[in-house]
């Protein structure tokens, strides 16, 4: 069976999420933020932050873009310049410290529906490829756009 997309309304949570915590948290204005389907459930990308869940439904929350934006972003987080950052770690706890805000951004709106949602620890990897087992689940996705810049905000739940 193929993969299906979230319901409209819950794409528009993911969409507004992600505008909320990026403007307020990590101090970024996104130029756009536009709902896209997720095509595949494998991703190879510089920086991947991953955190799965479960509840009412399993999956995993995935958020990737390059190196250069992920450093840029852990820095505006944390008030500082990208160069001030001297190692992927910085930038992976900042990272994975974005990739729980967005998620818990969505969680609160699924269990404001009734629905359980229990969290884990974000996992940011460099350089990965990651194949999440949700070929035949729900996912969907936006792509925020930052001037030149893009990351990836999706949703994969488990069939």
């Amino acid at each position: 069976m193929p993969a299906q997309t979230l319901e409209p309304h819950l794409v528009e949570v993911l969409r507004k999420s992600a505008h909320e915590i990026l403007e307020t948290m990590v101090s970024i204005t996104p130029t756009s933020v536009e709902a896209r389907e997720e095509q595949s459930s494998t991703f190879d990308d510089e920086v991947i932050g991953l955190l799965g869940f479960t509840g009412t439904r399993s999956g995993t929350f995935v958020v990737r873009t390059n190196l250069q934006f992920a450093q840029t972003m852990a820095a505006k987080m944390l008030m500082a310049e990208p160069e001030e950052l001297s190692s992927f770690e910085e930038v992976s706890d900042a990272f994975g410290e974005i990739v729980n805000m967005l998620s818990g951004s969505f969680k609160n709106e699924w269990v404001a529906e009734g629905n359980q949602m229990d969290l884990s620890i974000p996992t940011v990897i460099r350089e990965g490829n990651v194949n999440i087992n949700s070929d035949s689940g729900v996912r969907s996705g936006v792509r925020v756009q930052v001037d030149d810049q893009q990351v990836d905000v999706g949703i994969h739940f488990e069939a």
